[in-house]
Order: C-alpha cells, then structure tokens, then sequence
C-alpha cells in the first residue's frame, strides 16, 4: 500500500512538473513571437526609410570581382559584401515576407546563425585565393528574382583560374542588385 501511494504521488509530482513545462514553453514561445514581431517592425521602417549600398559595383560579373580581390588582398570582404547595416537598411525590408527565415526568426538568430555560415564561407574562400593572383574564367547564373527593389541574382557555378588550375567557387550564394549597383549578399559555406 505503501509502495502504491508512494507511485501515485510521484506521478502526480511528475504530471505537475510536465504541465508547468508547457506552460513555461508556452511563455518562451510567446516571448519569441514578440521579439519576431518588433524587429519586424523596424525592418518596416527601415522600409520607408529606405538607403542603399555605401559602395557597390557597375555589374555582377564586377561585384563577384571586387569581393574576391578584396579577400585575395586582405583576407576578408571589407567594402564589397553586404554589411549588418547595410542587411537591415537594404536587404531585409526588401525580402521581409518572401518566406525566407527572416520571416520566422529573431533578428540576434538570424544574425548568429548568419555570422556563422558568412565566416565559414570566408575562410574557404581565403584559403584558396588568399595572397595570389586569380582570374575569373566563368560565371553561370540561375534567372534573376525580383524582391520589391532588388533584383537577386544567383551564381550556379563561378569557375575560377589560380596558377594555372581551374576551380569551381561555390560559396557564392547571391549578387543583389538596387538603383545604384550590384554587391555580394549571401554567403554560405
């Protein structure tokens, strides 16, 4: 009997401990989905407010160009890829609602997760161009997509020529496009 009462209560204890988990869940994902909703937000008023690249390229043969002259010199994008600021005044407002995860993500995430991919990315583009010469000797791109005032263009496959072997660069991801010119966006490893 002892043994019986002593069952009944753990699981009581247990189903308490499980309905105060739902509810602390419930309490976490309200807290996410407001968080979502006011950097939403300001990506709206980043909208009507809306800047452009602070330096970009005439074409986005040119873009994929300066990015990769950049890293071959220094070993980073400095000037030529998208910045955070640039991402929050430019980009997101632009593909804010095309069912990317910027849709679905707090911005510190979406940030994480992106500063991640974009630093992987660099690195193996570092490691094979960094300090020496290259050519470009090809570009294939998928058709371009528009989102609101950008135009996005997705390299399939960027052949590249470093002393005298041919490499096929995949980290590019996107080249975007607005009024003023052309700048590397997206990067993935």
């Amino acid at each position: 009997m002892k043994k019986l009462i002593f069952i009944l209560i753990n699981l009581s204890l247990i189903s308490c401990d499980r309905d105060n988990w739902r509810d602390q869940m419930e309490e976490e994902n309200q807290k996410v989905i407001l968080q979502i909703k006011n950097d939403q937000k300001q990506i709206e008023l980043n909208r009507l407010n809306q800047k452009d690249w602070n330096q970009s390229s005439k074409s986005k043969e040119l873009a994929i160009k300066n990015f990769l002259t950049e890293i071959s010199n220094t070993g980073k994008p400095t000037s030529y890829y998208v910045s955070w600021d640039e991402k929050m005044e430019v980009l997101f407002p632009n593909v804010l609602g095309y069912g990317t995860m910027l849709d679905s993500t707090p911005l510190t995430e979406y940030k994480k997760m992106l500063d991640i991919r974009e630093e992987m990315a660099i690195k193996e583009i570092a490691k094979l161009i960094y300090e020496k010469k290259f050519q470009i000797t090809s570009i294939d791109w998928d058709d371009p997509k528009d989102y609101r005032n950008l135009k996005a263009y997705k390299p399939k496959s960027i052949q590249l020529k470093i002393d005298k072997n041919l490499y096929e660069l995949k980290q590019i991801k996107m080249v975007f496009q607005t009024t003023t010119g052309y700048k590397v966006g997206v990067l993935a490893p």
